[in-house]
C-alpha cells in the first residue's frame, strides 16, 4: 500500500485535530485504517515521518539507555 507524501501530511493533521496521541502505535492505526499488518516492508517504513520510523525510535531507546 504506497502512500503519497501528501497523504502522510493529511494522516498527521488529521491526528492533530482529533487530539490523537503522536505515537508509532497511533500513526500506525492511522495510516493503516485500523488493519495494521504485522510486517511492516522496510521501503514503507523508510516513508513514515521520522518519528514514526522504527529506526529513529530504536535509536531514541538506544540514547535513552546510555
Amino acid at each position: 500500500m504506497r502512500q503519497t507524501n501528501a497523504k502522510r501530511s493529511c494522516i498527521l493533521a488529521a491526528m492533530k485535530e482529533a487530539g490523537a496521541p503522536h505515537t508509532r502505535n497511533e500513526f500506525l492505526a492511522w495510516f493503516y485504517m485500523g488493519e495494521v499488518p504485522e510486517f511492516i516492508h522496510p521501503e514503507d517504513e523508510a516513508e513514515f515521518p521520522e518519528q514514526f520510523q522504527r529506526e529513529a525510535l530504536d535509536e531514541r531507546l538506544t540514547e535513552e539507555i546510555q
